[in-house]
């Protein structure tokens, strides 16, 4: 990646980088290991992971269950939301998103996406918030906090 950079080929990186994820994406969805969701509508899209993660197997479809709670999904999760940086320090950056689209992103249950902060590139561009999707696996929910956490692999808008 430093060689794209160095050379100036910033573009055919980020091709590279979305064709990846693309492929792994793709992977997952063929193996019905993620569920996709929308915080800004509270939408989950139906799927066999997230029949599984319902224990709705035998009841396939939408509607099959009255609620999901992201905090039960073991598979891999895309997640898009309207994100903001909380933090960061050399190892780790944090970002914050709400469920829901409030007046003030800062109210309410959100969503904390951790990342490695050698992984980002244009990590000190995030200024306000910014729309995007975090591809992860779900490690954590404080219900004091209603914050849920995830451990991304990849986050891009």
């Amino acid at each position: 990646m430093n060689l794209y950079e160095m050379g100036r080929y910033e573009k055919a990186l980020e091709r590279e980088v979305q064709h990846a994820i693309d492929l792994i994406v793709d992977t997952l969805e063929r193996t019905d290991a993620i569920v996709h969701g929308d915080l800004r509508t509270g939408t989950i899209t139906w799927n066999h992971a997230l029949a599984r993660a319902l224990d709705t197997i035998d009841r396939p479809g939408p509607g099959a269950a009255d609620s999901v709670r992201l905090r039960d999904i073991e598979d891999f999760v895309s997640i898009r939301g309207r994100f903001r940086k909380a933090g960061q320090t050399p190892e780790r950056t944090d970002f914050l998103a709400p469920y829901g689209d409030p007046e003030d992103p800062a109210e309410g249950p959100q969503v904390r996406v951790l990342c490695t902060t050698d992984g980002l590139r244009n990590d000190d561009s995030h200024e306000g918030t910014f729309p995007a999707r975090c591809l992860g696996k779900v490690r954590d929910w404080n219900p004091g906090t209603g914050e849920l956490t995830i451990e991304a692999i990849a986050i891009f808008s």
